[in-house]
């Protein structure tokens, strides 16, 4: 019976042994298969650096901030004080310290706590931290014991200790010895010194209590017991131990976070372009290294501008309903007008992730006539000296009374009669900019204005009838960086070419993997693009972008929308192409209780920037190409001008297209006195306050200016604020138009020319005794409506813009919304 009961217990016992042996090994073996695979291992993710023009870093991208660095790169006293105070016995080991784990297990039972684990070698916390979760327990320390022991079987020791020194946290968001010593120090790990180093290898045991950013005092007392380690090692000399434990800790965090504050949306911009060409995984984990064009000169130029306009309230501040952020909102961009390289950019007034500068499609403006100009030089036979005459025009063929109106308009309902396509431009002339338009047609200018750049049309600005295009009324609008881009091509001798912030990326290995080949293309030739440059440049000579005239040659135009939504200034020199764009997010008017915002601050600001940022650039004024000439001509007949001409103006053609005729409008001139009342030869009994003197030329008998005429509509069945109103504004030596006295429309001949008015040849009978009947006038008096200007008339507005878009508002207004 006994030896019955015997082999009971031991067979029993043979079976539970198995079971739980069984069951051991069948938790070790999922333990082990759940364990990720190390054979291809080659380091945890590292940060993209992204570097400015010179080679400075600019910024990192990253999930986790790593900068990866070689085992030869980091110093022996950073190797050796790793070695010292994480474990002695590394070089001997086979990645576990089994007498260490004994310890710490005795240890822990002690204290009562089977979950504090302890006495992990190098290669331990290698496999800990590259795969594993910080969870204490058996289970993750199991797996901590296979990887380590696969690490040894794979690896050398030293690939395995730069492994470990790349993959550690020491605080804050710095992982890897480089990037600790940059955070902490301000320089390269190559650099440390003993003491710097035996602090950076205090910190992995505890990196936010050891901290020195956080705790100094702590942080000194770790790195002294680090360098008491290293001594009893023989890994320094006391002399060495002493100077390192007396030295300061000399931190350098400065630098780096300076620089986190430099060219935000810049790097927002770079950001989602690496994103669309590599991914998100290999942007935020690859370590790429990113070489831009940012020059960081002008972008510090450009912040600073920006930064003392609103901090002087030359831009105003105001928070608007349904917006988090400060308005108006603004931009800046800068290009290199020969590479199309981004030199600088301002995306907002604040650090949100709207980036303005090529996220917002905004109304352009005026700024958009260029196109329109350009267009009618390159296909519609149009030259500099064109005459156009910027006088109104029906807005329809309409003549039911209270739909009969003018359009376009021009600012501040001013108009001034016969003008060249260089004067229109310069002044912004609204009708001379819709009559071109006509002429060339819608369609030509949106196929022009896409060869600069321009991707924003829809199919609704297409439409045969979309005149208000002239004027900036585009469906949707256009973003800075493609205005300056196409405003680029005027600079650069008609070259396209495509903007770009990125010029190299290399991988991790430092492989080349992108290099920027921006695409360039002729889009006109280089005599044309010099005509509208010359234009552009009196724009700012002499027109509406005075503000930004600087000590070299440069070309510009302003731009405002209705209502003061959005206000424009895009210009360039012979070196650098900028946009600045003002608006509220919400397409709300700029127009505060303390200043209305518009195009004038737009040039302001745009001047303050670029004439510093040129300032140490050569100065290249436009150069004239060999088949351009420059002509003396009249501007009121382009044609050559003549001795008695009243006026030249100097204006560049291609050779084959200059005039060639001498005018002979102008001749000499003779002086009557007029009774303004009827318009007839003044006489004695004419009141003094009546009389005025009138120019006419001898020859003709046209009266020429200067002169002022006034028109204004008279309909009761409108308010008083919606009709008809203006002033012909008639400058020195121009023949006076005859206009309709409510709509300020000119009165043309059979053959389409304008009639002008002309000398009397009757005395004024009205003013002697009896009261007489006033006796017949005709075409040529504009009795009630004329006054002659103060100045001398024919002086151009010193207002900063000229334009006013379609009575329409929108083309939605024409077209219907579709």
């Amino acid at each position: 019976m006994k030896k019955k009961t015997k082999a009971i217990f031991l067979i029993s016992f043979l079976i539970i042994f198995a079971l739980g042996a069984g069951a051991i090994l069948g938790a070790v073996t999922w333990i082990i298969q759940d364990s990720p695979d190390i054979t291809d291992y080659k380091g945890s993710s590292e940060a993209t650096m992204i570097y400015d023009a010179e080679g400075e870093l600019l910024t990192k991208l990253f999930k986790e901030n790593r900068v990866y660095v070689p085992l030869e790169r980091i110093p022996e006293d950073l190797k050796n004080a790793i070695i010292a105070i994480e474990d002695t016995k590394f070089y001997v080991h086979h990645g576990i310290d089994f007498w260490g784990i004994g310890r710490a297990m005795i240890n822990n039972i002690i204290k009562g706590d089977l979950t504090d684990q302890g006495a992990s070698t190098i290669t331990q916390q290698l496999a800990r931290n590259a795969f594993l979760s910080l969870d204490k327990t058996y289970l993750r320390k199991i797996q901590e014991v296979y990887l380590a022991i696969q690490f040894e079987r794979l690896y050398t020791k030293s690939e395995i200790l730069e492994m470990y020194l790349n993959e550690i946290f020491l605080g804050h968001s710095a992982y890897g010895v480089e990037t600790a010593s940059l955070q902490y120090f301000g320089k390269s790990v190559e650099d440390l010194t003993l003491a710097e180093s035996a602090l950076i290898a205090g910190l992995p045991q505890s990196p936010n209590n050891y901290s020195p950013l956080r705790n100094p005092e702590l942080a000194i007392k770790r790195r002294n017991v680090v360098l008491d380690r290293m001594y009893e090692l023989d890994y320094i000399t006391e002399a060495e131990r002493d100077q390192a434990k007396n030295a300061e800790l000399n931190l350098d965090t400065a630098e780096e976070e300076e620089k986190e504050n430099i060219a935000h949306y810049f790097i927002l911009y770079v950001r989602d372009q690496l994103i669309d060409r590599f991914g998100a995984s290999l942007v935020y984990n690859g370590g790429l290294k990113v070489h831009t064009t940012l020059d960081p000169k002008m972008q510090r130029l450009a912040e600073t501008t920006i930064r003392n306009k609103i901090k002087n309230g030359f831009i105003p501040s105001f928070q608007s309903r349904g917006s988090q952020n400060l308005q108006p909102q603004l931009s800046l961009v800068s290009l290199d007008v020969n590479s199309g390289a981004v030199r600088a950019m301002v995306g907002g007034r604040g650090t949100d992730q709207f980036n303005r500068a090529y996220q917002a499609v905004r109304q352009p403006g005026s700024a958009f006539k260029p196109f329109v100009y350009s267009t009618a030089l390159i296909e519609g036979g149009y030259t500099t000296g064109t005459i156009i005459n910027d006088l109104p025009m029906l807005a329809s063929d309409s003549n039911k009374g209270d739909k009969l109106s003018i359009w376009p308009r021009n600012y501040g309902d001013r108009y001034r009669g016969l003008i060249n396509v260089n004067t229109a431009l310069t002044n912004s002339v609204n009708v001379a900019a819709v009559k071109l338009i006509k002429d060339v047609g819608v369609k030509s200018v949106i196929d022009f204005t896409e060869k600069l750049g321009i991707s924003t049309f829809t199919k609704s600005d297409g439409h045969s009838d979309h005149y208000s295009l002239a004027l900036g009324g585009l469906n949707r609008g256009v973003t800075p960086i493609e205005m300056a881009a196409a405003y680029s091509v005027f600079a650069n001798k008609g070259i396209y070419t495509e903007p770009h912030a990125i010029t190299k990326v290399y991988d991790k290995h430092e492989n080349l993997i992108y290099e920027a080949e921006p695409k360039s293309k002729m889009v006109m030739s280089q005599a044309d693009s010099y005509l509208i440059k010359s234009m552009l440049k009196s724009v700012v000579d002499n027109g509406t972008g005075r503000r930004a005239q600087m000590d070299r040659d440069v070309g510009g135009k302003t731009g405002t929308t209705n209502d003061y939504t959005d206000a424009w200034f895009v210009g360039f020199t012979s070196q650098i192409a900028t946009s600045v764009w003002i608006g509220e997010d919400t397409r709300r008017s700029m127009e505060y209780d303390v200043k209305t915002v518009g195009s004038g601050e737009a040039a302001q600001i745009w001047g303050d920037y670029m004439r510093a940022a040129v300032k140490d650039m050569p100065i290249i004024n436009f150069q004239m190409p060999d088949n351009i000439i420059e002509v003396d001509v009249d501007p009121y007949t382009g044609l050559l001008s003549n001795e008695y001409s009243p006026r030249i103006d100097v204006l560049p053609y291609k050779k084959g297209t200059e005039p060639t005729e001498k005018e002979s409008l102008h001749g000499p001139v003779e002086t009557i006195r007029v009774d303004r009342q009827s318009g007839l030869l003044a006489t004695a009994d004419c009141p003094a306050d009546q009389i005025e003197e009138r120019h006419y030329i001898r020859k003709s008998g046209i009266r020429i200016g200067p002169a002022q005429k006034s028109f204004r509509e008279v309909n009761s069945a409108k308010d008083s604020e919606d009709l008809v109103k203006g002033t012909y504004t008639i400058a020195a030596g121009e023949p006076v138009q005859q206009i309709d006295q409510e709509y300020g429309i000119p009165k043309m001949q059979r053959n389409g020319d304008p009639r002008y008015e002309t000398k009397p040849t009757r005395s004024c009978n009205i003013h002697s005794g009896g009261g007489s009947s006033i006796p017949f006038l005709n075409n040529d008096s504009q009795s009630e409506s004329e006054s002659e200007p103060d100045s001398g008339g024919g002086s151009e507005s010193e207002s900063e813009e000229e334009e006013d878009e379609s009575p329409f508002n929108s083309i939605f207004d024409i077209f219907g919304n579709d």
